[in-house]
């Protein structure tokens, strides 16, 4: 089953678009072509930034969450990530004029 995952954490005190831009310019390459990684959403607001992510499975998405990867985010916004799982039962995709339930 498909496993949808958030990881939550403050977003920086002071974050300028400028500074956004500049580390999503260098974030968002890396995540195409990771095995098993569907897509990823980068979203926030002035209290937390956030990733949404698509995963094939929830055992592939706590794989690429290891202890590299949180040092890494935390170095990166000064905060240990907070992660949650959840299973993906369905989506509607409106751009792509598609359903898929996954139950």
């Amino acid at each position: 089953m498909r496993c949808l995952a958030i990881v939550r954490f403050p977003t920086p005190a002071g974050l300028t678009d400028a500074a956004l831009h500049a580390v999503l310019s260098e974030s968002v390459p890396r995540y195409q072509g990771i095995p098993g990684l569907h897509r990823k959403y980068f979203v926030g607001n002035d209290a937390f930034s956030s990733g949404v992510y698509e995963w094939e499975s929830r055992a592939t998405a706590e794989a690429f969450y290891d202890d590299a990867w949180r040092q890494r985010l935390s170095a990166i916004y000064g905060a240990v990530p907070q992660v949650e799982f959840f299973d993906l039962h369905a989506v509607v995709d409106n751009d792509a004029h598609t359903l898929r339930i996954d139950r």
